[in-house]
């Protein structure tokens, strides 16, 4: 039976049996892809930059196969006209496969700024671990090893894990360890602490001092961004007030008084009133709940 690790390799294999000569001829003379290729790394998307193109290319050619007689369904329905939703249906297949192609190819920036919110928010509970740990007079790799053992510490214990599993299984020095995660992860902050980290050893200075004054300063920015949250939440909620509830609860009154005065045909106001509390209180309720949880720091 063939599982999903296989079919995604075949996949690729297609992908690159068709477009990836091509790709690995255009990219090797343009160096506009490099940000790409440095953004897919730091996501931890498990696919090379060429592989990456060709799926984003077939992809974007499949979107293209499918919605072409979608859209020429749908067209020539409302206009009943064969040639002019043939015509149009190409264009129409045209700009949905470019938002496809650019869609996917925003996908690596999403990830990197994903993670760097959440490293960035768990590391200064993460730094205080870290610093306790060094504090006992525990081996380097020890500390990441203890750290990898905590799924509540998030993208810093994938890190941990990821450096722990090069020292251990595949003999790499600690300090070109730390090197490597420098080098993949997202968050400046955490970088500056790898670096930090690996300066600290190969000097002989106090750890544990240092990670202390990191966390510190970490827990610093942290409560920062708190407080910054705290006031685009009670903005946001002013807005959200102010714009929705009582704008619709406004919009429901107005078309009461033009269906008493016979401003407005009935129907219409009724259509208008089911509207405004079926779909635009219920889903601005969702949007402002993901919008506000977006901006959340990751312990709050």
């Amino acid at each position: 039976m063939l599982n999903m690790a296989d079919l995604k390799d075949q996949i690729i294999n297609f992908t690159y049996n068709i477009y990836g000569k091509y790709i690995e001829e255009y990219v090797s003379k343009n160096k506009d892809f490099d940000e790409l290729k440095n953004n897919i790394k730091i996501s931890g998307i498990n696919l090379t930059l060429t592989e990456f193109l060709c799926l984003t290319l077939l992809a974007t050619a499949l979107c293209f196969v499918f919605t072409t007689p979608l859209a020429s369904i749908v067209i020539y329905l409302i206009t009943e006209n064969l040639f002019f939703a043939l015509f149009l249906s190409v264009f129409v297949s045209f700009f949905f496969s470019l938002m496809m192609m650019f869609g996917i190819l925003y996908i690596p920036y999403f990830i990197k700024g994903d993670r760097n919110k959440k490293i960035d928010d768990i590391l200064p509970f993460a730094l205080s671990y870290l610093s306790v740990m060094a504090g006992a007079h525990n081996p380097s790799v020890s500390i990441f090893k203890t750290i990898a053992q905590f799924n509540e510490y998030g993208e810093v214990s994938i890190e941990a894990k990821k450096i722990v599993e090069e020292v251990e299984l595949m003999g790499i020095n600690f300090n070109d360890a730390l090197i490597h995660a420098a080098e993949r992860t997202p968050s400046k902050t955490f970088k500056n602490v790898l670096w930090g980290i690996k300066s600290t050893i190969e000097s002989g200075g106090n750890l544990k001092q240092f990670l202390r004054e990191d966390t510190a300063e970490a827990m610093n920015s942290y409560k920062i961004r708190l407080s910054k949250y705290e006031d685009q939440v009670m903005l946001l909620t002013e807005i959200y007030l102010t714009a929705v509830v009582v704008g619709s609860i406004f919009i429901i009154v107005l078309s009461v008084i033009f269906s008493v005065i016979g401003g407005l045909n009935n129907d219409m106001i009724i259509t208008m009133q089911l509207v405004v509390v079926i779909l635009v209180l219920p889903f601005s309720a969702v949007g402002f709940l993901m919008l506000e949880r977006g901006m959340a720091p990751a312990q709050v």
